[in-house]
């Protein structure tokens, strides 16, 4: 019952076969061990989006073993990029709640049908790592707050608590023996991760596991030359491809996730935003979720081409990376082999027993990148990519034209390069980056919100 690329509503495009396609039979006699709902979704309206949800949830058997009166519930979202990144033509006539990020229709049903099953309002927690204010009090997540009388705190602060607090990851962890975390983390009981379905740049999938990565505050896990991001996340024990997939395990492993909903009704393909050189929106149809936070990502890793099973995830880029899906399994923190999972509701079978392939653009053209974070404090990362070998001169200005920095004057080789621009030494503004080589010219906006 394979799903074709044009019934799932990908944008087309020259295609790359995923390398870790694969076409092994789910419905083999395997001992099942724990259960993931999928629903087939195709609008963000309020009343249809609960509807589906509830269903989830009445798939995997309700959720009032776990929520009740006096839990108190942390819910987090992901509003990656800051508000910057909704301008960006890469979206391409998609808003960003609905390529990008946890769309809000989706977390408002998640909370409603919470304070069903028992839950005081004013016992849950959103939370998230805001890059700017704006990204949660513009785009309807303000409003939810505001609506159903719940709270919100952002994870970059120890508000409203007087400082951050140390949590231990345990003994089974890859790299982090902890990590600082708002205290709010350490006071729930239950934790719930709504992330949107999407292809992530150097970790391959993100879903609700990757989600955590905005749980610690920013600005403690910045590197000197990669501080705007959590750079230390990253690459602080080496190359990303091997160092984040450990970051991303020990984060679940200091804080388990006890419900997971991944928003697929719109989302992206090729990268987790818009300053990713692959990244484009799509339309997956659906809705899935579960208790096992690793079994619930192992699903729609799948839905995206991706083998969980398998030690190692392929990138956007065709490299690979090591599959955190994979490592927690290997310490038992859940299911990532999908014929141990009992898949129910109406959306099962887009989980596919044949190969299939992921369209994800192919670079042959010169590529200026929005940078990241935008607004930014006080540096962002600037990429650019080259189909051959080329004399590259980047610049900054300020809005008035005014030359502030090069960054680049020099010849570069081809593929994908990014830069940090750091703006200690600047007033808050808007500024302009342009890239020159001897092909191609381009420039871009950015905002320095101090």
């Amino acid at each position: 019952k394979s799903v074709g690329i044009a019934s799932t509503g990908l944008m087309l495009a020259p295609s790359i076969l995923s390398k870790n396609s694969f076409a092994k039979s789910i419905f083999s006699p395997n001992e099942f061990k724990t259960k993931v709902a999928v629903t087939k979704a195709n609008n963000y309206d309020r009343n249809y989006v609960k509807q589906k949800v509830q269903y989830l949830f009445e798939q995997i058997d309700g959720i009032k073993d776990l929520f009740y009166n006096g839990k108190r519930v942390a819910i987090k979202i992901n509003l990656t990029g800051g508000s910057g990144s909704s301008f960006s033509s890469k979206l391409k006539g998609y808003s960003i709640e609905e390529a990008m990020w946890t769309h809000p229709e989706v977390i408002r049903a998640a909370i409603e049908l919470i304070i069903d099953s028992g839950v005081n309002p004013k016992d849950i927690f959103i939370v998230e790592a805001l890059w700017d204010d704006a990204s949660f009090n513009n785009f309807g997540y303000k409003e939810i707050k505001d609506n159903l009388g719940v709270n919100f705190i952002d994870l970059n602060k120890p508000d409203p608590y007087p400082d951050f607090i140390e949590k231990s990851v345990g003994e089974n962890n890859f790299f982090y023996k902890s990590f600082k975390f708002n205290q709010i983390l350490d006071e729930i009981d239950l934790f719930v991760s709504i992330p949107k379905l999407k292809h992530h740049y150097e970790a391959g999938f993100t879903g609700a596991i990757k989600n955590h990565v905005g749980i610690v505050p920013k600005q403690l896990y910045v590197l000197p030359n990669d501080n705007g991001r959590r750079g230390a996340l990253h690459q602080e024990g080496g190359p990303s491809n091997t160092h984040l997939p450990k970051s991303i395990s020990d984060l679940f492993l200091a804080c388990p996730i006890h419900l997971s909903i991944i928003d697929g009704i719109k989302n992206a393909i090729g990268g987790e935003g818009v300053w990713n050189p692959t990244f484009q929106p799509a339309q997956y149809n659906v809705l899935i979720a579960g208790k096992d936070a690793v079994a619930v990502d192992s699903v729609g890793a799948s839905i995206m081409g991706r083998n969980p099973s398998n030690p190692k995830l392929v990138l956007p880029s065709g490299n690979e990376c090591d599959n955190y899906l994979y490592m927690l399994n290997q310490i038992g923190m859940g299911i990532n082999n999908i014929n141990e999972i009992e898949i129910v509701g109406d959306g099962k079978d887009l989980i596919t027993s044949v190969e299939h392939e992921i369209n994800l653009p192919l670079l042959t053209e010169y590529q200026l990148m929005p940078n990241f974070p935008n607004p930014f404090n006080p540096s962002t990362r600037i990429g650019f990519y080259l189909p051959k070998n080329d004399f590259v001169n980047l610049k900054v200005y300020d809005i008035a034209g005014r030359e502030i920095e090069t960054i680049i004057d020099k010849e570069i080789p081809a593929g994908y390069h990014e830069v940090v621009f750091d703006a200690k030494n600047l007033s808050s503004g808007i500024y302009i980056y342009r890239i020159l080589t001897h092909n191609f010219t381009d420039a871009k906006k950015m905002i320095l919100q101090k």
